[in-house]
């Protein structure tokens, strides 16, 4: 009988139980919507520090009361966000953009200072990590401008006097605003020890970067870099993320239909007060066109986009098209490596 009882308690308690459980179902309804304040837009140092662009979109509906979080993602357009920038926005729907922000990402991911392109922006939203899902996309069109890209300045060390100011020749450029930085230094080894010594200075935080492990490597506020041979023209790219350098001595030259081709038949002469490489009485046919070669290949070479300004031709991409000469005559070329990476120009005259 007691035990019965007990039986019959325990039924009684399930049962109990039973009518008040609550079955908690996620269901998604429609996605959020997204907006933007202004498209086209048209960016500029005037309103650089001003809010220009509002990515805004309506919060999700899982059917239960959940914390959703969000991520803005913007690519280039027609990349299918293959390299999105994202940015984290927590529980937020909203997400301002000062000008000079969206100028530098725009530009950092592919829309060149000065032109005019389209970024694709979508919101992915999400309860965990492994469920979430995207809103469509809506495509922004943009004006970029021209602004001064963050630079490593070289600041030489011992007997090599550098300018204390920004000064082409002497600094290094992050085209995508992403911490790797190229440039072409002329290294006169005025320290004669088989080598220049410098460090290299952020204008971005005033940071000093210098010797690391090896002449590949750096360290913030680090001792003097050495790059060796020298005296030697470098092709130089430093990382600030991954504190490395690389370098290459570099001779140019011109190679097109005017000599068959050839990498070492025409070639440039290095001017250290123009800091220009220049060939002087280069004859051309009307039609020819040619590609600015170094050291006997294409491994560093130059030639045009499609826009006709100076673009690296080498591995692993192998851009550009043949530089075109429209009428015959003889020719001073000149090659100016001055100014970093994305300052690059030539002149045919």
């Amino acid at each position: 009988m007691k035990q019965l009882i007990i039986i019959l308690t325990f039924t009684a308690l399930l049962l109990g139980c039973k009518k008040d459980l609550t079955n908690t179902v996620m269901r998604q309804g429609p996605a959020p919507v997204v907006t933007l304040s202004a498209s086209p837009l048209t960016l500029s140092e005037a309103s650089a520090k001003d809010t220009v662009e509002t990515i805004q979109w309506n919060a999700a509906d899982y059917g239960f009361s959940a914390a959703v979080g969000y991520t803005v993602e913007i690519a280039k357009a027609g990349t299918n966000f293959a390299a999105p920038k994202q940015v984290s926005n927590g529980s937020a729907t909203i997400l301002k953009y000062v000008g000079s922000n969206l100028n530098e990402a725009a530009i950092s991911l592919g829309i060149a200072p000065g032109t005019t392109g389209q970024l694709d922006i979508r919101v992915r939203y999400s309860v965990s990590d492994s469920v979430f899902s995207y809103t469509d996309k809506k495509t922004l069109q943009l004006t970029t401008y021209v602004v001064s890209l963050p630079a490593l300045l070289v600041q030489g060390g011992n007997g090599w006097t550098t300018p204390s100011a920004r000064t082409n020749g002497y600094l290094l450029t992050s085209v995508n605003y992403d911490g790797k930085y190229e440039g072409y230094l002329n290294l006169p080894n005025a320290d004669g020890w088989g080598g220049d010594a410098f460090k290299l200075i952020s204008t971005t935080d005033g940071k000093s970067y210098g010797w690391g492990t090896s002449s590949t490597t750096m360290s913030a506020g680090g001792g003097n870099l050495w790059l060796t041979p020298s005296p030697a023209y470098m092709k130089v790219n430093a990382d600030i993320n991954a504190l490395t350098i690389n370098y290459t001595a570099v001779k140019f030259y011109i190679s097109g239909d005017n000599n068959g081709w050839s990498t070492s038949s025409t070639p440039m002469t290095y001017d250290a007060t123009s800091k220009t490489w220049v060939a002087n009485n280069v004859s051309f046919t009307a039609g020819n066109a040619f590609v600015f070669t170094s050291n006997g290949s294409y491994d560093i070479s130059y030639k045009v986009n499609n826009d006709g300004k100076l673009t690296y031709a080498g591995p692993p991409g192998w851009a550009g098209k043949n530089i075109p000469v429209s009428t015959t005559g003889t020719y001073k070329v000149t090659l100016d490596l001055s100014g970093g990476d994305g300052n690059y120009k030539y002149k045919i005259e």
